[in-house]
């Protein structure tokens, strides 16, 4: 039995020991094979090995190399099948689920990976199906499992195909049947933290079975906690080692000043009983209020050691999950200047490549198949990649177009485009190949995969820049899987599920993880991934509660008595065989963090970006428990987190000296907040003005003459939502709110209805007479003017909401015959201050190079030179518009209104009301000068002489002409409490953070 078997703590320098077993073996003129856990480990453990020198001869391969190798030679006695490609194999796992559990069929790739997973140990361990599926019966979960491992294998049998773990189980079995196959050849396992069962049988047959030199590295020392989740893999080959190495500790490869603590943290940790020792400058921990927070004080502890000197590739940082902080932390470090290098899984439908085909194809799809499902965005995205159109500024415009007709399928989409671009000719030719089943799409869409790639390159003759690499992956990950679809689509063209089946496989695939630019910078891993290296510095960060230590995610699929049912029937022990989840964590903590040399930081953060708390992990104690109370009043926290002046942060102390984290950040150039300046507009107080600080823009507003009523009001009710809405003009591109729409089409139908009666009874009043004749012209002008306000995007909605509006404004006709009077509508939406209408009045001058302009709804007049204005308003009434508070609340419109009404055009403005046009109470509010012989109803409280009538107006106005003064200097202030009307709250609170 030549398996020779070499264990010891994760720093015994087991590298050395593997070296001089790979040097005898070369010096005998052998050709050793070293087996390491992953590609992203091989160069690191060339590297490591070779620093004793070159070992010549020695081929490094994964495992999965190393089963290529045995069934390269067992495949010279017995032929292989071929086995299926990965795609095509998930494919193939998706079809079976989908059937065997109905109601998973369209529940993503979950359940498929979860049976690929137990139908990968089944494999292994030569589960015969039939055997299966009688061992299950009884239970309905338990026989659908069955039933699915006995579909799936018989469908590999009835094409002549296999897979990797059957492929792995038959070479295994061939060498064993014939062991001079081999010839011999060692065999090294380097680097491996546990030992699969397929691993474990593979390296039985060669050691056992083929009597091939093998030895076996294993980070292991009996009776320590921390190792428990991995004493299986040793006892299970400890009785086939004929040689057990045992290595001791040794702290020789950390700092000299840091070889204390570190050293300590590795031999005690899990240890209740181990002593505590000061951790000098070589462990820290940085506590962060939020996510965001603890990535900021990472990304800036990194900073500063590249500052003091520290090598980029000699940090890592290291999270349990580091898909899920990639964004945030990617930010964090590219904020603070720190060069890094992100290890992440990257979706194909995350590349532009990926978006692109994708999206065409499920637009084409789509129109050939109602079971597939495409959206705006999925057109868009194939009209946006490059090349495609030859202007890019025409999907946008779609866009807008139907953003704003309310569209948002890729159908209505396409038919927008075509009724005004054209054709869209690939998507119909896509469309064309569904119909004609699986296989005619994986064609196409192999062609329109190559034809996209080229399409910004076309003509060029150019080569790929270094930033173009991800798509030349995604081409190439792209066409293995079309070609996998296709290999299964000749053996079964059902196996695929139609074009659905295509279109979820391209989904689903994820291409080779890529290490991001610089490959010298801060690398950024998972605890596995760091095996293979030392590093100077480690920030551990997200040591939360859930996160790590990992919970399980789902319910496995066979339960524990299922599994050791099985284990104990068909499969034997280590089938039945479930990793103690909170054991195999303890063992990552381990290994993580006895990977640093110098410095060693641990972070976390005490709530979520929402507010929600999130408790830090036990594994936080375990490391405090090693080092005296030093080490939790030294820790990191940001200024906010303590309450210290903005900017500043806790030194940062590494091994070889001391240095400042650094000034604080700049402050915004855009805005100043002076000390002691207040100004007298009413609204909230607690946030104080800030002064606009950018000269162009400050030129601007001191040179804008004209402003609007609504303007005005604005800026009093809130000055920063007046600078987001009426200066940085981000314009929407939903479709117009339906409030402005029903009020458009009410000012419009309203103008009709009474210029139609003064045309066919020579008078616009509105009496009982001329009701009938007023509800005609109502019906007439809401059917005309119904396609320039469209009420709503949703057709059922529209009909509804005309109804309602109709209605509306036929009770306010009754009212309105129902007060009498003889006043005279005379002006209907009289424009003011706009040049460019000829009928229009000029401009009205408030003073100061302040001018007003407007529309005026309504002005009715009493033959004597006397005028009452109205503003028509869609909501209903209330005493807010009342005159006495529109002074106080901000409310400039109807005085300044009819300010306009004496100045241009020579009236005397008795009255100024607001008119609700919906709700039960249909009165006028404003003011009415009581003392004028006015024939019409009012509400008491908004009657007053004309003299005080007169006063208000010029009460208002000058507000408005203060509003108007401070908008010119740029004096912003936040007013949370009237930034929205009727509500209260501020408005845009990503933008001013008010608080409110």
């Amino acid at each position: 039995m030549p398996i020779t078997l070499i264990t010891g703590p994760a720093n015994a320098g087991k590298a050395r020991t593997v070296i001089d077993a790979l040097r005898r073996h070369v010096a005998r003129g052998q050709q050793p094979l070293l087996v390491v856990p992953t590609g992203a480990d091989a160069d690191i453990y060339r590297r490591e090995l070779a620093e004793g020198g070159p070992v010549c001869g020695t081929r490094t391969v994964l495992f999965a190399g190393l089963i290529d190798q045995i069934a390269l030679r067992a495949a010279a006695s017995v032929p292989a099948r071929e086995p299926l490609g990965p795609v095509a194999r998930e494919r193939l796992l998706a079809h079976h689920a989908a059937r065997v559990w109905p109601h998973a069929a369209r529940g993503g790739q979950g359940l498929s990976r979860a049976l690929g997973r137990v139908v990968a140990e089944l494999q292994v361990a030569a589960v015969e199906p039939s055997l299966l599926r009688g061992a299950l019966a009884g239970e309905a979960e338990a026989t659908r499992i069955g039933t699915f491992y006995e579909r799936y294998v018989e469908t590999l049998e009835e094409t002549g195909r296999t897979d990797g773990e059957a492929r792995a189980r038959w070479a295994l079995d061939a060498l064993r049947r014939a062991p001079s196959l081999w010839r011999g050849a060692p065999v090294l396992f380097y680097g491996f933290d546990d030992l699969t069962a397929l691993e474990l049988d593979a390296i039985e047959t060669l050691g056992v079975h083929v009597d091939a030199p093998v030895t076996v590295s294993l980070a292991y020392e009996p009776g320590r906690a921390a190792f428990a989740g991995r004493a299986w893999a040793f006892n299970e080959l400890r009785p086939h080692a004929a040689e057990h190495v045992e290595l001791p500790s040794t702290g020789e490869h950390y700092a000299p000043q840091a070889r204390a603590a570190l050293h300590h943290l590795e031999r005690a940790l899990f240890d209740p009983d181990a002593a505590t020792v000061d951790p000098g400058g070589s462990v820290k921990l940085l506590e962060g209020i939020s996510e965001r927070d603890e990535l900021e004080l990472v990304a800036a502890k990194a900073r500063d050691l590249i500052e003091l000197g520290n090598e980029p590739s000699e940090i890592a940082i290291v999270h349990r999950h580091p898909a899920s902080i990639a964004e945030a932390l990617t930010e964090a470090l590219d904020e603070a200047g720190v060069p890094h290098g992100l290890r992440a899984v990257r979706p194909f439908s995350h590349t532009a490549l990926g978006r692109s085909l994708l999206g065409m194809l499920r637009c084409g799809c789509a129109a050939a198949d109602p079971g597939v499902e495409a959206t705006l965005g999925d057109l868009l995205s194939f009209l946006r990649a490059p090349g495609v159109l030859e202007r890019a500024d025409l999907a946008d415009e779609l866009e807008e177009a139907a953003l704003r007709t309310g569209v948002t399928g890729a159908a209505g989409g396409w038919t927008l485009w075509e009724s005004t671009r054209g054709p869209l000719d690939r998507l119909r030719r896509i469309s064309a190949a569904a119909e004609h089943g699986a296989r005619a799409l994986i064609e196409r869409a192999e062609h329109d995969l190559m034809w996209l790639f080229a399409a910004p390159r076309r003509g060029g003759a150019a080569t790929l820049a270094p930033d173009q690499e991800q798509e030349a992956d995604a081409l190439r990950a792209a066409l293995s899987a079309l070609a996998q679809l296709r290999d299964l689509a000749s053996m079964d063209e059902r196996l695929l599920d139609g074009p659905e089946g295509v279109l979820q496989a391209l989904s689903d695939l994820a291409l080779p993880p890529l290490v991001s630019s610089p490959p010298d910078g801060v690398a950024v891993l998972d605890p596995l991934s760091l095996r293979a290296r030392r590093v100077r510095a480690l920030l551990l960060c997200g040591l939360q509660d859930g996160a790590f230590p990992a919970v399980a995610s789902t319910e496995p699929i066979l339960s524990e008595p299922l599994r050791a049912m099985v284990g104990e029937r068909l499969a034997g022990p280590r089938f039945a065989r479930r990793e103690d989840l909170i054991a195999a964590e303890r063992y990552l903590l381990y290994a993580t963090v006895s990977r640093p040399q110098e410095l060693l930081c641990v972070s976390w953060h005490a709530a979520s970006d929402d507010g929600a708390a999130t408790p830090p992990s036990l594994f936080l104690d375990d490391i405090r428990d090693l080092f005296d109370p030093t080490l939790w009043e030294r820790r990191v926290r940001s200024a906010a987190a303590v309450g210290a002046p903005s900017g500043v942060r806790d030194t940062v102390v590494v091994p070889s000296g001391v240095r400042d984290a650094g000034p604080p950040p700049p402050v915004g150039d855009a805005v100043s907040a002076p000390s002691g300046v207040r100004n007298g507009v009413s609204g909230d107080r607690d946030h104080g003005p800030h002064l606009l600080r950018d000269e162009r823009l400050l030129q601007q507003l001191r040179e804008r003459s004209l402003w609007s009523a609504s303007s005005l009001e604005q800026w009093a009710a809130c000055p920063v939502r007046w600078f987001v809405e009426r200066v940085l003009r981000a314009e929407g591109l939903d479709p117009e709110a339906e409030p402005l729409a029903r009020g458009g089409l009410a000012h419009a139908a309203l103008r009709d209805v009474l210029e139609g009666l003064r045309g066919e009874t020579g008078s616009a009043r509105i009496t009982p007479q001329r009701l009938p004749a007023a509800r005609r012209l109502l019906a007439e002008a809401l059917e005309r003017h119904a396609g320039e306000f469209p009420l709503s995007v949703s057709e059922q909605r529209m009909l509804g909401a005309r109804r309602r509006l109709e209605a509306d404004l036929g009770r306010y006709l009754d009212h309105a015959a129902e007060q009498g009077g003889s006043l005279e509508p005379a002006h209907l939406e009289l424009p003011f201050g706009f040049p460019e209408e000829p009928d229009g009045l000029p401009a009205l001058d408030l003073g100061e190079g302040i001018r007003l302009r407007g529309r005026i709804d309504r002005v009715d007049l009493d033959g004597a030179g006397g005028a009452v204005l109205y503003d028509y308003k869609s909501g209903r009434g209330g005493a807010h518009w009342s005159g006495a508070k529109w002074s106080r609340e901000g409310r400039f419109q109807m005085a300044l209104y009819m300010l306009a009404a004496q100045r241009l055009l020579g009236l005397r403005a008795l009255g100024g009301l607001y008119q609700p046009l919906s709700g039960e109470d249909l009165r006028a509010r404003g003011v009415i000068a009581c003392d004028e012989g006015l024939d019409l109803p009012c509400v008491r409280t908004d009657s007053r002489p004309l003299e005080e009538l007169e006063a208000l107006v010029a009460e208002t106005a000058q507000a408005a002409l203060a509003a108007a003064r401070e908008a010119r200097a740029g004096m912003l202030e936040a007013r949370p409490a009237t930034c929205t009307p009727g509500t209260g709250g501020c408005m845009y609170k990503t933008i001013c953070r008010c608080g409110g």
